[in-house]
C-alpha cells in the first residue's frame, strides 16, 4: 500500500472517530441539560422546604394554620355537615365536629357532644360529656366542672325551674347546684315546669363564618410543608415523584462527571 494513501486512511479515520467522540460528548451535553431542568424543580422544592422546616420553632409554623381555600380543598378538609346549637339572648354556644364555640371564640379542648346551654345570672351554663362549662358573658371559660365536683353523670338536659335556678337531668335523676357551683343536690320538683334548652339553628353569616374558621383551624403549615418536602402532598404513592427526583440527581452527578472526563481526554 502506497504510504500516503495510507497515511491519509489514519488521518481519515482519526477524524471520524473524533467526530463521533464530539457527537456523543454533544449528545451526553443535552442529556445532562435536560435531566439538569427537570431536577431544578425538585431541588429547589426540596431546598425551599428543607430550609423552612429547619426554623418550624421561630417561625411557629406548628401552630400556624392554613386558610388558603384551594389548599384546604385539595386536602379534602370540609366542616361538618351536623352541628349542634344553643341561642343564649343573641349569643351561640356550638358544637363543630369536636370543636366548640361561643359565638366564634373557639373553647379550649374537643368535646364529643353538646347537651345544653344557658344564661344562669352572669355565668354562661355549657354541658358537654361529663363536664359542664363556666363561662362569663364574653365566652372566657371561668371554670371546668367534672364529677369530682359533683356534677351528674349521664347529663340529658339542662333547663331553669320556675325561679330561675339550674336544673340538671341525669342519666337517673334531676340535680340542682347550690349558687357556686360547690355542692349538688337531688331536686324534687315536677320536670314539667322546668324550661329546658332546645337546640337551634346558626343564622347564616355566623354560620358560614364557622366554617372558615373550622377550616382554617385543621391544617398546621408545618404540615404542607413536610408534605411538600417528602411528595405526599401528591398523595399516598406522591413520595415517588421525590424518589425519581433523587435518581435524577444521582444521573445529573454522573453525567457531569462523565463530561468533565471526557474533556480531559
Amino acid at each position: 500500500m502506497d504510504p500516503g494513501r495510507h497515511t491519509g486512511l489514519i488521518s481519515t479515520m482519526s477524524r471520524q472517530h473524533r467526530r463521533h467522540q464530539r457527537l456523543k460528548l454533544k449528545s451526553l451535553y443535552v442529556w445532562h441539560r435536560y435531566i439538569g431542568l427537570t431536577a431544578a424543580l425538585f431541588v429547589l422544592i426540596l431546598a425551599v422546604t428543607g430550609l423552612l422546616l429547619n426554623h418550624t420553632e421561630r417561625f411557629a409554623f406548628d401552630s400556624r394554620h392554613v386558610h388558603n381555600d384551594w389548599v384546604l380543598d385539595w386536602y379534602g378538609i370540609e366542616a361538618p355537615e351536623r352541628y349542634t346549637s344553643y341561642a343564649l339572648e343573641g349569643d351561640h354556644i356550638t358544637l363543630f365536629g369536636r370543636h366548640l364555640y361561643h359565638n366564634l371564640h373557639e373553647l379550649e379542648g374537643e368535646h364529643e357532644g353538646l347537651i345544653g346551654a344557658l344564661r344562669v345570672g352572669d355565668l354562661v351554663v355549657v354541658a358537654v360529656d361529663r363536664e359542664i362549662l363556666l363561662l362569663m358573658g364574653d365566652g372566657e371559660l371561668v371554670e371546668r366542672l367534672g364529677g369530682s365536683e359533683g356534677v351528674p353523670s349521664g347529663m340529658r338536659r339542662l333547663g331553669l325551674d320556675s325561679d330561675g335556678a339550674l336544673v340538671v337531668e341525669g342519666g337517673h335523676a334531676y340535680y340542682q347546684p347550690d349558687a357556686d357551683f360547690i355542692r349538688w343536690r337531688h331536686w324534687e320538683g315536677d320536670p314539667d315546669t322546668v324550661t329546658w334548652t332546645q337546640a337551634d339553628t346558626l343564622p347564616d353569616k355566623l354560620y358560614e363564618e364557622l366554617v372558615e374558621h373550622y377550616r382554617g383551624e385543621v391544617l398546621p403549615v408545618e404540615r404542607v410543608l413536610l408534605d411538600l418536602h417528602s411528595g405526599r402532598i401528591l398523595g399516598r404513592h406522591g413520595y415517588l415523584v421525590m424518589d425519581i427526583a433523587a435518581v435524577l440527581l444521582i444521573a445529573l452527578a454522573l453525567s457531569g462527571s462523565l463530561i468533565w472526563l471526557r474533556r480531559r481526554r
